[in-house]
């Protein structure tokens, strides 16, 4: 990408990429690094500026997948209701199941274990499943407190929300859900990062 000798075909960005749920706030995060290091190194400001150029030729390739993916999951979520996507996670038992492990992989995950530890964990899982239950369509009825009041003494960023999310999604497909309704539940959970994230972005 910057004129040095080792060689890259281009045409493998999108397919290698496709699957990976990079987002724009994900490209941008990369880029930021990206130029922090440079800078670092003591690249001067005109060479950084062409820098962020290429850089920027690649994004679509890389965030495309997602986003088509993502879209699709809409229309499907909107077209055929949120009850179908619960009953092909396997109903009550499917996502409980998910929910458990859910929380054996944040357990281990060491970039966020430790907001899920001390006495309080079982019945903060226990209102999680409430939750996921209930958004995703199923009998349960959340009763809990508001995601933005229960997450406001918490120094959690985009990044520990991403972290979670790639938890959910793994622990989806361990327990068997398909990648389709992998992508619809992610559909349907990436809007309440506002709401989690709601005091975060207010100390911005």
């Amino acid at each position: 990408q910057f004129g040095g000798p080792q060689q890259y075909d281009n045409k493998q960005l999108r397919p290698t990429h496709y699957n990976m749920n990079i987002t724009d706030y994900h490209f941008d995060a990369f880029c930021g690094l990206f130029m922090t290091v440079a800078r670092e190194m003591g690249v001067d400001g005109e060479t950084l500026m062409d820098v962020q150029v290429i850089l920027n030729r690649s994004r679509a390739d890389i965030t495309t997948g997602c986003t088509v993916r993502m879209e699709l999951s809409k229309k499907k979520n909107a077209q055929d209701g949120i009850d179908q996507l619960f009953q092909r996670l396997g109903g009550l038992d499917g996502v409980m199941a998910m929910v458990d492990r859910l929380y054996e992989c944040l357990g281990v995950d060491k970039r966020v274990s430790h907001f899920f530890e001390g006495a309080k964990t079982n019945a903060i899982k226990r209102s999680v499943t409430d939750f996921m239950i209930q958004t995703l369509g199923g009998p349960a009825e959340y009763r809990g407190r508001s995601l933005q009041d229960s997450h406001a003494v918490i120094e959690i960023t985009d990044y520990h929300y991403d972290c979670w999310m790639q938890n959910a999604a793994r622990a989806m497909r361990d327990v068997g859900a398909e990648a389709d309704a992998v992508d619809e539940v992610t559909v349907v959970l990436e809007p309440f990062r506002k709401q989690v994230l709601a005091h975060h972005y207010k100390q911005q």
